[in-house]
């Protein structure tokens, strides 16, 4: 029986570094902890032995919610088909589904600044609630946040307005970004 971790390791930064999306430097400290502590190592274990399925369940419709850039590109080089939107804050963006794809993803770009979570808001038509992400940890380098859909039910959404808002977690929340996609629904092959 070893001793538990003082210092656990972030899922996200086990998930990178198994797909092999960190920097030389941070690389090397994450491996360095791993060579010394089990519990990590068994963590980095688990998330090997799920990513074995990964685009298998991407192709199946089961990938969603808010992921990291390396989930993302471990899924494009395993051979899923990724279609990406990118962001800015106050930006409509068009959007839709083709055929093939596997998963949508949408980059929201915004200054973190200071921040170190976030809660996503995002509301169709009416404002009827489409999906709520709370407490989310984002990184002030990288500046975005990857939320990702799975093409299946994007393609059988009506054509809409889906807006997102992104506001910063604590005390006195800052609204970062308000992003809107306009989807345009798969039209039907004849």
């Amino acid at each position: 029986m070893t001793d538990p971790c003082q210092r656990p390791m972030s899922d996200g930064v086990l998930l990178d570094y198994w797909a092999g999306d960190l920097p030389d430097g941070e690389r090397n400290t994450v491996e360095e902890h791993l060579f010394a502590c089990a519990d990590c190592s068994a963590r980095l274990q688990q998330i090997a032995a799920l990513g074995a399925g990964l685009s298998t369940l991407a192709r199946r419709g089961r990938v969603s919610g808010i992921v990291s850039r390396g989930l993302v590109n471990r899924l494009q080089r395993d051979g899923a088909h990724v279609r990406m939107f990118w962001l800015a804050p106050g930006e409509t963006v068009p959007c839709a589904v083709f055929p093939g794809d596997d998963v949508v993803v949408t980059a929201l770009r915004a200054d973190f600044s200071g921040v170190e979570n976030v809660t996503v808001v995002v509301t169709g038509p009416d404002d009827s609630p489409f999906g709520r992400f709370d407490d989310v940890p984002v990184s002030e380098t990288r500046g975005e946040l990857l939320w990702a859909n799975p093409a299946a039910l994007l393609s059988g959404m009506p054509s809409m307005q889906l807006q997102i808002t992104l506001t910063s977690t604590g005390a006195a929340p800052v609204e970062l970004g308000r992003y809107v996609l306009e989807h345009s629904a798969a039209t039907p092959h004849s």
